[in-house]
């Protein structure tokens, strides 16, 4: 009898319910000829992996550009406004690390947003699902936002005054106001096309993990039972056996993170664009020679807010990089979950192949330590100097 079964029919999975209905009418369930089909059917819902956006190579990438992140923020923190030759060295080197980090990361989280944006259109709308399955889509939105996340850092600390207000260096500077902020302004806008991006995994994965289920009795369309969860812990123990998928509370560790840290995302992103609009605003009342009392309100209720949330400043330090962690280790460990599953279906698993991609991934960071270096070459022949004064209003800003 399983011999006239046509798996082929059940290799590409385009809408859930058809394909459930597709199998039931191929195999009725049965372990004989769901098994007969084995490498089909968990290769349709599950999928194995894909490396564009999962690779070993990424997957790293990942980890150290939220580890860059963090780190060039707290050195900014500790070093930020303090006065002599020593730390202004460092002030110039953090600086142009932090600048240099945040023009890679912001195109290599466009890149990533791009690509699991277009991944998940094509699973959503059953397009195209092939390397796809479950398991990519449940890393999807973990990805997104571990790409985004570590560039609240550069947008929220590059504007803040990194030399000693005595330094002729920040003196320099704040002659120069216009281009900082014009150049501020810009990152910003990049940032927002980041968090645009962002938006349909967010919303994509949010439908997926708070939507009605459709397994069990009566959950199928007006009331139907499209699979049983009998037969659907038949399908998953054909699948992955003994495999230690995610426990429930890893799911919802994974899911309410997810929320937490898009939360934290889209809140910066509005709390930013309000203070620049904000700005516009003033000057145009300044140029028109009044003040809204709009414009008033708003910028009252904004710098209370400010001043609230300056006495966070810890917490807001090392949310997104907890957030991130956890994040990461939940993407990892769907990568050793896919690796368990594709050697007990006796397929090949890409995710740890290292390809273009993946080397591309990591090389892509390693113009900020090049830059640090660069500007650490620079400022050292500049300390060499005997005047203070000489070495501070020398070098690049």
């Amino acid at each position: 009898m399983a011999d006239n079964i046509s798996c082929s029919e059940l290799q590409i999975l385009k809408e859930f319910d058809k394909y459930i209905i597709a199998v039931e009418k191929e195999t009725n369930f049965t372990d004989e000829f769901l098994s007969s089909c084995k490498k089909d059917i968990c290769g349709a819902i599950w999928g194995d992996t894909n490396p564009d956006i999962s690779g070993i190579g990424v997957s790293i990438g990942y980890a150290v550009e939220l580890a860059l992140g963090f780190s060039l923020a707290i050195i900014v923190l500790l070093i930020r406004q303090r006065q002599g030759r020593r730390w202004e060295f460092f002030q110039i080197v953090t600086k142009k690390g932090l600048e240099a980090f945040f023009e890679f990361a912001v195109y290599f989280a466009i890149a990533v947003e791009l690509a699991t944006t277009v991944m998940l259109v094509n699973k959503d709308f059953g397009i195209n699902t092939a390397g796809f399955g479950a398991n990519e889509a449940q890393n999807a939105l973990a990805i997104a936002i571990i790409c985004v996340i570590p560039l609240v850092y550069p947008i929220a600390l590059l504007p803040t005054r990194m030399f000693h207000p005595e330094s002729a260096r920040q003196k320099a500077i704040e002659r120069k106001s216009e281009q900082e902020d014009k150049k501020q302004k810009f990152r910003l806008l990049l940032f927002c096309l980041v968090v645009v991006l962002f938006f349909y995994p967010f919303l994509s994965q949010c439908i997926h993990n708070w939507g009605p289920l459709r397994v069990g009795e009566g959950a199928g369309k007006n009331g139907s039972t499209l699979i049983k969860h009998d037969d659907w812990a038949r399908i998953q123990q054909m699948c992955f056996g003994h495999v230690g998928r995610l426990t429930d509370a890893e799911y919802w560790l994974l899911a309410v993170c997810e929320i937490i840290a898009s939360l934290l995302i889209l809140l910066f992103t509005l709390w930013h664009a309000m203070g620049v609009g904000l700005q516009r605003w003033k000057d145009e009342e300044k140029f028109q020679g009044k003040e809204g009392k709009g414009t008033v309100m708003l910028s009252r209720t904004r710098n209370v807010l400010q001043r609230g949330w300056h006495g966070h400043r810890i917490m807001l330090l090392f949310l997104p990089v907890v957030l991130g962690g956890v994040l990461l280790w939940c993407i990892f460990r769907l990568r050793k979950i896919q690796e368990a599953a594709a050697f007990r279906l006796e397929i090949d698993y890409s995710g740890n192949d290292w390809g273009f991609g993946q080397i591309v991934g990591i090389i892509i960071f390693a113009p900020v330590v090049a830059d640090m270096g660069f500007a650490a070459w620079t400022s050292w022949s500049l300390l060499g100097k005997d005047e203070y004064d000489t070495v501070s209003s020398q070098g690049s800003i």
